[in-house]
């Protein structure tokens, strides 16, 4: 008697899921390497501006929309006739004026000195972080350098050629020069709002909410409908989801404090609903008792 054959489904099912998981996996590190350049903000220098400049190189080291300002680091190179012979120092004293939100708005460079780094706090100007996870910010990074002393040349513009570039983790930075833009008075917009995987995390946050307190509410239901008897261990269930909630919440990258757009999407309605779902539950025990029959 012929032996019955096995059936290969399984075996194609497990390939077929094995091969959708290496996508998903390849397509996931593919993102990560494609937003890490899509959302870091990158301004190129202007070539056309003359040999007696000053290159800065600005970097963006941090950015907080809920304080408000963005952190810039600014770098100095100068060339031309505003580098002395050794190739290193200042050939004339020189003043950087800068639109800080906080600490010094100017720094002296002295002549035969090294130009340090400077660096400057931005404020966001524009923006509601509370609009979490949709929330849009604006900034502008505005500075100049003159002629310390004043002098024949104090009315005289130097040259600036900006080289920008940002990358803070969560969000996504855009730099543009603004129109007021001059080549010897640099002005950039910044542009700073939630990164695409931000987003997509704390949507996916705001639905894994929803879906635990509907599945919660359906079982009250049952339970109420009497279809269903009460068991210790729901209570233990409804009691861990209650705490687990604000953990969950606060687990959306760069989330603000209490208050967000998101938590009036989901978080506040899941622990209203949470916490009125076992009180239901336990009012129900009480008065039916362990096993869910009404009392006589």
């Amino acid at each position: 008697m012929d032996e019955p054959t096995k059936s290969k489904k399984p075996l194609v099912i497990g390939i077929i899921l094995l091969l959708v998981f290496a996508v998903a996996y390849a397509f996931v590190l593919f993102t990560f390497k494609s937003e890490g350049e899509n959302r870091a903000a990158g301004l190129a220098p202007n070539e056309k501006i003359g040999e007696d400049r000053i290159d800065t190189y600005a970097r963006i080291v941090t950015a907080d929309p809920v304080k408000g300002d963005i952190s810039v680091r600014l770098t100095f190179t100068p060339h031309g006739s505003l580098l002395s012979a050794d190739g290193v120092t200042l050939s004339r004293d020189l003043v950087l004026d800068v639109s800080s939100a906080t600490g010094k708005h100017a720094y002296e460079f002295k002549k035969g000195k090294r130009m340090d780094p400077a660096e400057v706090i931005v404020e966001i100007y524009e923006g509601e972080p509370m609009e979490y996870p949709f929330d849009h910010h604006e900034a502008q990074l505005s500075f100049y350098f003159e002629p310390a002393g004043g002098g024949a040349d104090a009315d005289k513009g130097i040259p600036v050629a900006v080289q920008l570039y940002g990358s803070v983790s969560g969000l996504k930075i855009e730099a543009e020069y603004a129109k007021e833009h001059t080549d010897d008075h640099v002005v950039v917009d910044l542009s700073v709002s939630r990164a695409p995987t931000a987003i997509f995390f704390s949507v996916f946050i705001m639905v894994a909410m929803w879906s635990l307190t509907l599945g919660v509410i359906f079982l009250v239901f049952r339970v109420l409908a009497g279809h269903r008897k009460i068991e210790i261990s729901m209570f233990s269930f409804l009691g861990a989801l209650l705490f687990a909630f604000p953990a969950l919440r606060n687990s959306q990258p760069g989330t603000p404090p209490i208050g967000t757009l998101s938590d009036f999407l989901a978080f506040f309605w899941a622990e209203v609903l949470i916490a009125l779902s076992l009180l239901a539950v336990v009012l129900t025990w009480l008065i039916r008792g362990p096993g869910g029959d009404n009392q006589k």
